[in-house]
C-alpha cells in the first residue's frame, strides 16, 4: 500500500473519532421543542411519566423538560402552570407551555408544548402524543387558559439562596441517616446541609431539634425558604422537614424518589400531617463563654464508651464528672442516678448554663441518663445512640422530650480548701494507694489522714480505730468539714470529711479520691461516727 494511503486512512479515523466523541459535534443539544417531537405518537396514559408506558399531558412536559434540560417539573398541569412567567398568545414561542381547562370545569387539566406557527405538541386521550394546532376544530382553542414561559436555569424563580441551594440536589438520592449528597439525604439531614451550605448556619440533624429554631408562620404567611414541618399521625412526633418553593410547592428527601418537588397545598397527605412552619434567619448559640461549657466542648467527637471516665471514652455520667472536676474541681459521683441525688432540684424556667439535665427510662429503668446545659435550649452530653459520641443536642429532640426527668444544679458542691485540712487532703489526690504506705509516695487510709493531720500541727494514731479515741463526738447531721468520719468494714476506715456529703478516702483502686458517701452503696451503709478535731488545741 502505498506510503500517502496510510496517512490518509489516520487522518481518516482521527477526524472521526474526534467527531463521535465530541457531544456538541456529534449531537446538537435539542430544543425542548425539538425533544417533544421524538415521542410523537406515544400512547396516552393517565398519569404516566414514560415513553415506553405512556404520558399524560403533565407527564409528557415533565419527561421532555427533563430530557432536554435537566430540569425536574411537577407531574400534573395545575402546579405547572403556577411556574414561570405569562405569555400572551401572541407572543408564543417554541417551548413555551400552553394550558387548557376541563369540559366541566375552569381550573387547568391539560398542558401542550408549543412548537411555533400556532402548533402544539400534547398527550391526547384518544390520539396520544400529536402535534396539532391551537385552533384546529375549535376545541383546543375554546379551552384555551393561558401560557407560560419557563426559565429552565431558575425553573421556580427563586431568590432565597436556601431554594437556589436545594435545588442543586433533585435527584440525590434518600438514606436513612443521610446528611450529604453523597451518602444520601433523609430529609433533616438535606435540611441541615443546605442551611450550612447557604448561609453557614449550623442546625440539628433531626426534624424535632430544628422545630426548636426560628419564629412560627402560618399557612397564609409562608415565603419561599420557610421550613416546613410534618408529624407521624400515630405518634404525633415530627419525622419530615421540607422547603418551601412557593406556588404550594415544597423540596423535600422522599424514601421513594429522593430529592423531590411535592405539591404541599393541594395535598390531603400533607394537610393532615402539617405540624407547622419555621422561619429560620439565624441560630442561638450555646453559652461558648463559659468555663464549663469551655470545658465541656474540647471533648466534642470523643467517642461513648461505656463506664469510659476519661477523654479516651466517656459515658454520659463519666463525663460529667471528668468535665466538672476539670471545669470547677468539683468532685461528682460517677452514676447517674447518684448525681440526680447530690444536685439541687430546678424547675425548668429557671435552668442556667452548666445545670445537669436527667432522663429516665432510657436503656434501663429509672434515672438512666445526664447531660450539661450549654444555653439556648441546648445541652452537650455523652450520647450512647446514633453518633455514639460527645455532642450537642436540642432539648427539644422527641427523644428527650419524652424521657425527661429534671434539673439538678450542682454548682455550689464547692470543696472548701480555704480550710487548711482539706487543703492538704485534695492536694492529695490521685496518690497511689500501698499497703502500710504513710507518704505521699503511697498510702493507706490511716497513713493518708494521720499524714494530712500532721501537715496542720496535728499528731494522731495510726490507724482508724485509734484515732476514734481523739476529739470529741459529731452527729452525722452535724458534720463540717475537715472532721474525721469513720466506717467500718474489716477494720475501722478513716476518712475526712470535706463537705456537702463527700469524703477523701484512700480506695485500694484509685488511690487518695473524693467520694460522695451519701449516696454510695459501699461506703453509706458503713459509715460508724465522726470525730471533730480542734486544730487549735
Amino acid at each position: 500500500m502505498p506510503k500517502w494511503s496510510h496517512i490518509y486512512i489516520f487522518l481518516g479515523v482521527f477526524f472521526l473519532s474526534v467527531f463521535l466523541t465530541n457531544p456538541a459535534l456529534a449531537d446538537e443539544e435539542l430544543s425542548i421543542s425539538e425533544t417533544a417531537q421524538k415521542y410523537l405518537g406515544a400512547s396516552y396514559l393517565t398519569d404516566g411519566q414514560e415513553p415506553s408506558e405512556g404520558f399524560s399531558t403533565g407527564g409528557l412536559v415533565q419527561y421532555v423538560f427533563k430530557e432536554a434540560k435537566g430540569v425536574e417539573l411537577p407531574l400534573y398541569p395545575r402546579e405547572q402552570f403556577k411556574l414561570g412567567i405569562n405569555v400572551d398568545k401572541g407572543d408564543l414561542q417554541p417551548g413555551d407551555l400552553v394550558f387548557f381547562k376541563g369540559a366541566n370545569t375552569d381550573n387547568v387539566t391539560s398542558v401542550g408544548i408549543y412548537n411555533g406557527n400556532n402548533e402544539m405538541i400534547i398527550s391526547s386521550v384518544s390520539k396520544g402524543v400529536i402535534k396539532t394546532e391551537l385552533t384546529e376544530g375549535g376545541y383546543y382553542n375554546d379551552k384555551y387558559i393561558g401560557a407560560k414561559r419557563l426559565d429552565t436555569d431558575n425553573i421556580y424563580q427563586v431568590e432565597s439562596p436556601l431554594l437556589k441551594e436545594a435545588m442543586k440536589y433533585i435527584g440525590v438520592d434518600y438514606s436513612d441517616s443521610g446528611k450529604t449528597p453523597d451518602e444520601g439525604f433523609n430529609s433533616a439531614g438535606f435540611v441541615q446541609y443546605v442551611f450550612e451550605q447557604a448561609l453557614n448556619l449550623k442546625i440539628p440533624d433531626n426534624s424535632s431539634e430544628q422545630w426548636s429554631l426560628g419564629q412560627n408562620i402560618s399557612k397564609e404567611n409562608l415565603q419561599p425558604g420557610d421550613v416546613l414541618f410534618f408529624k407521624n399521625l400515630d405518634t404525633d412526633y415530627i419525622t419530615t422537614t421540607s422547603f418551601y418553593l412557593g406556588n404550594g410547592q415544597m423540596i423535600y428527601s422522599s424514601p421513594s424518589k429522593g430529592i423531590t418537588l411535592a405539591n404541599f397545598e393541594d395535598s390531603s397527605y400533607w394537610n393532615d400531617r402539617f405540624y407547622g412552619a419555621k422561619r429560620i434567619e439565624e441560630v442561638a448559640d450555646i453559652d461558648r463563654g463559659d468555663p464549663l461549657i469551655t470545658e465541656a466542648l474540647k471533648y466534642i467527637g470523643v467517642p461513648y464508651l461505656e463506664g469510659g471516665k476519661t477523654p479516651n471514652g466517656f459515658d454520659c455520667s463519666g463525663f460529667t464528672k471528668y468535665v466538672y472536676e476539670k471545669a470547677m474541681g468539683i468532685y461528682l459521683p460517677g452514676a447517674p442516678e447518684q448525681q440526680w441525688e447530690v444536685g439541687t432540684p430546678v424547675e425548668k424556667k429557671d435552668i442556667q448554663v452548666g445545670d445537669l439535665v436527667f432522663f429516665q427510662d432510657t436503656h434501663r429503668p429509672g434515672i438512666s441518663h445526664v447531660g450539661i446545659y450549654a444555653g439556648n435550649n441546648q445541652m452537650i452530653q455523652a450520647s450512647r445512640t446514633d453518633t455514639a459520641q460527645v455532642r450537642i443536642n436540642y432539648l427539644s429532640y422527641n427523644f428527650y422530650t419524652e424521657k425527661f426527668a429534671g434539673i439538678r444544679r450542682v454548682r455550689n458542691l464547692i470543696i472548701p480548701k480555704n480550710i487548711p485540712v482539706v487543703k492538704e487532703a485534695t492536694d492529695l489526690l490521685n496518690v497511689p494507694y500501698q499497703s502500710g504506705g504513710t507518704s505521699p509516695q503511697g498510702f493507706d487510709t490511716g497513713g493518708f489522714v494521720q499524714y494530712v493531720y500532721k501537715q496542720v500541727g496535728i499528731n494522731l494514731p495510726r490507724y482508724g480505730k485509734d484515732m476514734l479515741q481523739n476529739g470529741t463526738e459529731v452527729k452525722e447531721e452535724d458534720l463540717q468539714p475537715g472532721d474525721l468520719v469513720f466506717f467500718e468494714s474489716t477494720s475501722i476506715i478513716p476518712a475526712i470529711y470535706v463537705g456537702n456529703g463527700q469524703i477523701a478516702v484512700v480506695s485500694r483502686n484509685d488511690g487518695v479520691q473524693i467520694v460522695n458517701y451519701k449516696v454510695s452503696s459501699y461506703w453509706n451503709p458503713i459509715y460508724y461516727g465522726a470525730r471533730h478535731i480542734n486544730i487549735g488545741e
